[in-house]
Formats: structure tokens, sequence, C-alpha cells
């Protein structure tokens, strides 16, 4: 799993984080619905989950190993619930042992600026940013690499795409710097 390399931004508060791992084996989806915290429908995806009492989120499992972590508030719930996720496979006897790597996919995360924003002003100013508000009342501002920022006229900001806490940060630093 991506170390943390620095704190986050007591502004910026996480509301999902996809994590995914491989467990290097394949898992039989096909018996889920008969093991307690795992459940499928087959008919309509091709994968099953596991949720238990104590998990935030839930894990996708796929038949290939593939494991899919969503809805947790952390990079260390997610690898807590992919690793919780493991357990109940392994209890069930559907996996052997396995050693997994997690890695951070995204991380949604939202703020709020304190103030409102002119969208029309700010969307002339900013390089690689959009805003349509026939299309949709944000403006969409291509950050860095794969951090994409929503930016709303009330001042919320929905940040997505950023797979550490530096990204997030240097993220709202830079939307701040550019609204200030």
């Amino acid at each position: 799993m991506q170390k943390s390399d620095a704190q986050l931004r007591t502004e910026i508060k996480i509301s999902n984080v996809v994590c995914t791992a491989d467990l290097k084996q394949s898992v039989n989806i096909d018996s889920f619905n008969k093991y307690k915290f795992l459940s499928s429908n087959l008919d309509l995806y091709r994968c099953g989950y596991v949720k238990n009492d104590t998990m935030i989120g839930r894990v996708t499992v796929f038949a290939s190993g593939k494991l899919i972590s969503v809805g947790t508030k952390s990079p260390k719930q997610a690898k807590n619930e992919l690793e919780k996720a493991c357990e109940i496979l392994k209890q069930h006897k559907l996996i052997k042992s396995y050693k997994i790597n997690p890695l951070i996919r995204n991380m949604v995360s939202s703020a709020f600026l304190g103030k409102t924003v002119s969208l029309n002003k700010l969307a002339r100013t900013l390089p690689r940013s959009m805003y349509e508000p026939e299309q949709f009342p944000g403006l969409i501002y291509r950050i860095q690499d794969s951090v994409v920022a929503l930016i709303f006229s009330s001042g919320k900001i929905v940040l997505v795409g950023a797979k550490t806490f530096s990204e997030l940060n240097n993220a709202f630093f830079e939307i701040l710097k550019r609204i200030n």
C-alpha cells in the first residue's frame, strides 16, 4: 500500500476510498450466498461481495481473485477491510493462504472555501478548466495528473482521483492559490 507521506489538511474530508488488491488465486463466487457475510447476484454481476457487521464499506470479489474495497473513509480503513474480506474468505475455505498488496486507486473528498466563488470569472483564469452551467452546475478543473476538482459557486469543492494525502493537499493548495 502506498505510504501516507503527509497529514491530510483539516479542511479536507474524505468521503470514499477505492482500493484494490489481487489474491493471485481464483475464488468460487458461485457459492457466496451459502455463507455468512458473503453475497452475490450472478444474474446481474459476475462478482461477489463481502460485508460483515464491522465493515464500513464493502469488498467486491471477482472469480479471478481481484478485490475492490469501496465506501471507506481512509486508506487505513480500506486496507483493513480488504484484510477482513480475505480472512472471511479463508474461514469459509474459499481461498488458501494469501498475501495482498493493497493499492489506493481513488480518494473522493470535499472541502469548503468559506466563501462564494464566481465560476464565470474563475473559468476565464484557470487553465485546464471547463465550465458549462447548462450541462453541470460546477466548474471542472483538471489540477495535476489524475486529480480533478469540481468547484461550485457555494464554495464547496469535490476532489477526485487523488491516491495520496499529498495529492489532496497539493490540489487544495492549488485551488486556494488560484482563487485568492
